[in-house]
């Protein structure tokens, strides 16, 4: 199968609105749609959709594209992989279409032995009293092993390795998978007996383990090392289960280990996630941000539990996110305060989360250094609105006048808000001339396309950028087979951005097009005869000078 007839297959099988509601919510504006960019931060809706163009631009960082500039940019995938990814959500088989990419065939043999591992520890479970034990004791029901896939590594040093070599996996490829070591023994098993915990990403494919020892075996969790699926600081345990509950509760829950998510979601809680043996990081607050901007830490209430939860609430709000703050008896966690208590009693707790400002303002210390500690978390939260509401909580709170907190904060520095660099940075600078101008007609009006390029001479332009897009698209002009699909998918990421721009924004008046292709092919038509006659002129050549003074005269009496 082609490349362009498959990607055309896709298309035709997947619609872009139907598709980016998937990741973020959509919301009818005229005749398109629009949303905050999920690729910047912003406050004002600057990213918009066509359903009528299948196309994707925001206006704000510049990016652009169809479905396929959407995935891979959204799942940071690269084009074979978006193939891959979105033919699968179409029903379409590859069988026929090979992909040319050695990385993706890699990743696609990781994500093989990913999978036959998972099989392997679930059967093993189910064979293994001991470790069906355990779990009964934890409390966890049958119901929970299912949803979770919960598994069980052998005790023998080389159980699944040998299995792996069994079914036709290379030694080159087992070692990258991140559950073999290579050690004084030769390649061996990295998980044995040891309850096991699927680690999956967001379209619900297995990448990583995390491995409970049910003796007395060090460290008592581990994990998968990082691999070329796997990345600790992008990875939410459960969100692949709980990202449905998230949208429809605008807010998650982030609790600390693989138990408290599972026990949460046995007990009804079930839009709770939990990091991989790491502090919050930017990529987890990217995947979050896709399903809300609201968050409950869960944290224990002892000092590093404290210090997670400070360290984590400052970087949230940085991040524009709201958060409250729940710290559990000490001694407790969310697992073993549900098996204590029940739900009731849990959601009595989850009701009395803290504030950012009664979080802060509660901790041990001076109370000076905690209203510092608040004001600086305050000033750097990326929605202004609520920065203000902060400010203002806070000097109820503490008692000191909203204007001394205000002198405070200025000792901070004005400080951008996160995101607003990159975005000013990335956003098309094109000057509004006539080369943009004619390329918008192009993008707007793909059958006049022809006329133009037979009326135009591209080394005439002056605007590099839209230069280049004319040369990469000429002969599709002069063959009839320009439209919007086609440009994209020859151009590059930056090309594709403003294409995307110029047809949502088309910056002329379209019922008087023919007058604007006219006015600018004679426009550019005089630009490049001034350079003529400036090179003339300055060498002095006479004939030349007056037989372009002459043209000269023609394109301005030329409609």
């Amino acid at each position: 199968m082609k490349t362009d007839s498959l990607l055309e297959d896709i298309k035709s099988r997947l619609d872009i609105i139907e598709l980016i509601s998937d990741y973020i919510e959509l919301k009818k504006s005229g005749q398109n749609y629009k949303a905050p960019c999920p690729f910047h931060s912003e406050k004002t809706p600057s990213f918009m959709v066509s359903p009528g163009k299948q196309i994707f631009h925001c206006f704000g960082c510049g990016a652009g594209g169809d479905i396929f500039g959407f995935v891979m940019k959204y799942e940071n995938l690269n084009f074979q992989e978006a193939i891959k990814l979105l033919a699968k959500k179409a029903g379409i088989k590859l069988s026929g279409y090979r992909l040319e990419n050695d990385l993706a065939e890699k990743k696609e043999r990781l994500y093989a032995i990913q999978k036959e591992a998972l099989n392997t520890f679930i059967e093993n479970l189910k064979r293994s009293k001991t470790a069906l034990s355990y779990l009964a004791q934890r409390g966890i029901k049958e119901e929970m092993l299912q949803a979770f896939s919960l598994g069980y590594a052998n005790k023998e040093w080389k159980a699944l390795y040998g299995h792996l070599k069994a079914k036709g996996f290379e030694d080159s490829i087992i070692a990258q998978s991140g559950l073999i070591f290579s050690g004084e023994k030769g390649l061996h098993d990295i998980f044995r007996n040891r309850i096991i915990f699927p680690i999956l990403n967001i379209q619900g494919d297995t990448v990583a383990f995390g491995g409970r020892a049910i003796d007395d075996a060090m460290p008592k969790y581990l994990n998968s090392p990082e691999t070329l699926l796997f990345k600790k600081g992008e990875t939410l345990y459960g969100l692949n289960i709980a990202k449905d509950e998230i949208r429809k509760k605008d807010y998650v829950m982030i609790v600390e280990g693989y138990l408290d998510v599972i026990m949460c979601h046995q007990h009804g809680f079930r839009n709770v996630v939990a990091p991989l043996g790491t502090a919050l990081t930017t990529g987890h607050f990217q995947k979050l941000g896709r399903f809300t901007k609201k968050v409950l830490l869960v944290f224990d209430n002892d000092a590093a539990g404290v210090a997670a939860a400070k360290r984590s609430i400052a970087l949230l709000y940085e991040y524009g996110f709201r958060s409250k703050v729940l710290l559990l008896p000490e001694g407790d966690d969310p697992d073993s305060f549900l098996r204590k208590n029940n739900s009731n009693a849990f959601q009595a707790k989850l009701s009395k989360a803290k504030s950012l400002v009664d979080f802060i303002l509660g901790l041990k210390g001076e109370k000076a250094d905690n209203i510092r500690a608040a004001i600086g978390i305050i000033d750097n939260a990326k929605d202004l609105i609520l920065r203000e509401e902060l400010f203002r909580e806070l000097s109820e709170k503490s008692g000191i006048r909203e204007s001394v907190i205000r002198g405070e904060a200025k000792k901070y520095g004005q400080k951008l808000t996160v995101g607003t660099t990159a975005a000013v940075s990335n956003a098309p600078n094109l000057p509004c001339n006539e080369d943009v101008l004619l390329l918008s007609a192009i993008v707007a009006f793909p059958e006049k396309a022809r006329h133009v390029f037979e009326n135009l001479n591209i080394d005439g332009m002056h605007t590099p950028a839209v230069k280049k897009i004319f040369q990469k698209i000429k002969s599709l002009a002069y063959n009839n087979s320009l439209d919007m699909n086609t440009m994209l998918n020859i151009l590059s990421d930056e090309e594709k951005a403003l294409i995307t721009r110029l047809s949502l924004n088309p910056g002329f008046d379209v019922e008087h097009v023919d007058k604007n292709i006219g006015d600018c092919l004679k426009k550019i038509a005089h630009f490049e005869l001034e350079e003529k006659i400036k090179e003339a002129r300055s060498i002095g050549d006479l004939r030349l000078l007056s037989s372009l003074l002459i043209e000269k005269q023609k394109i301005a009496r030329s409609v």
